[in-house]
């Protein structure tokens, strides 16, 4: 039986009605109560954001010198190397995939920042900023929550900019605003793209941490269009993160259903194949110390779950939080098709190889079978 329920967290927490839209973060709340998260964001000994910073810092990079790789084709086979996505970097993309599939969403000359705020306060943590130029990474940037950029007020309402969100309460209109004033930020840091298309991602921290905690890349993709369409289509007040302004096309994949946006987008990111997330040395580093506790929940789900096929992510029943007397009795659980699940423990791989990533032929139209081997693995690893 779990030890907390939803009543436990204060209706202060601004992100408090998403919460149960996460399968994996609900899970990690009812196992170790929302004050461990409160300690975890806030707690300056721990160091949650500084940390959180160099690994997301590392998965840039690592997407940055993978690419050049395959342009000076120092790597051989592109179609079985994954590298972090820039836009958003909690998902992977293959390699040769990476060009067009951006160029396709994002277009030719595009930065985003991603406007990362903590659950627990309200208040802006991190800015970090990835440029795409021609559909390939070339560039990143971050600023942590002591920079004098986040005291820096918005021309005409005043608000310094890491109090926009609490004072407007509106992801796309506190977007919109945080843009007034990061335009010149941008342009300080990287004048030659000045004119490159611009967005911000607005997100909560504990929407990151839920997918980061999710082992299909299938599955990653789908929490996304939950996460977006949080407002729409599971009637929370506000999304759980979003882009300001929208990419024209990503309006159009976001007006589909979970299951036709995930169809689509593993097809452009992986031709449609499953990739098992991994986690970059420092990433890896950054759960094992910072949030061991976290950690020990998503070996523990890789051992006794195993990850759901792709045909089982598409059948998912979701939680249906509009209705009342569900979400009164805390009817939050994702519900998967029976059938056979992946498990890679299974596999005789060490801990670290299962975690590295392991990019496999598993899709959509894989016929069920009694138990999966390691001959659907194509490679273990990310990037260079």
């Amino acid at each position: 039986m779990s030890q907390f329920n939803y009543g436990d967290i204060p209706d202060s927490v601004p992100s408090k009605p998403l919460l149960p839209l996460g399968e994996h973060l609900w899970k990690l709340y009812k196992k170790l109560g929302w004050d461990y998260f409160i300690q975890k964001f806030t707690d300056p000994s721990v160091g949650y954001f500084p940390e959180f910073a160099e690994f997301i810092s590392e998965k840039f990079q690592t997407a940055v010198d993978t690419t050049k790789k395959v342009l000076n084709e120092e790597i051989n086979e592109p179609d079985k190397v994954l590298t972090t996505w820039f836009f958003p970097p909690v998902i992977f993309v293959r390699s040769d995939l990476q060009m067009g599939t951006t160029k396709l969403i994002y277009g030719d000359s595009t930065d985003i920042t991603f406007t990362i705020m903590n659950d627990t306060n309200y208040e802006i943590e991190l800015l970090w900023n990835g440029h795409m130029e021609e559909g390939l990474p070339v560039d990143y940037w971050y600023i942590s929550g002591e920079d004098e950029v986040f005291d820096r007020r918005h021309m005409k309402l005043g608000y310094k900019l890491r109090e926009i969100p609490k004072k407007i309460k509106n992801f796309v209109k506190s977007g919109n605003r945080i843009l007034d004033i990061l335009r010149d930020v941008r342009n300080e840091r990287s004048p030659q793209w000045a004119d490159a298309a611009y967005s911000t991602c607005m997100l909560w921290i504990s929407g990151a941490t839920n997918i980061f905690c999710e082992p299909s890349s299938w599955s990653a993709l789908a929490e996304i269009w939950d996460g977006v369409t949080a407002k729409k289509n599971y009637g929370r007040p506000d999304h759980w993160f979003c882009y300001t302004p929208w990419p024209p096309i990503l309006r159009t994949l976001f007006a589909m259903d979970r299951d036709e946006w995930t169809i689509r987008l593993t097809g452009l990111l992986t031709s449609h194949h499953l990739f098992i997330n991994g986690f970059e040395p420092k990433m890896k580093s950054f759960h094992k110390n910072i949030i061991p506790e976290i950690w020990e929940c998503i070996i523990d789900n890789m051992k006794e779950k195993g990850v759901p096929t792709p045909r089982q992510t598409l059948g998912c029943k979701i939680p249906n939080l509009k209705n009342k007397k569900k979400f009164q009795r805390e009817e939050f659980e994702f519900n998967y098709p029976s059938g056979t699940k992946i498990m890679p423990y299974e596999w005789g791989l060490t801990d670290d190889e299962i975690f590295d990533g392991i990019y496999t032929d598993f899709t959509h139209e894989t016929p069920s079978e009694l138990n999966y081997g390691k001959e659907h693995i194509i490679k273990i690893g990310i990037g260079k």
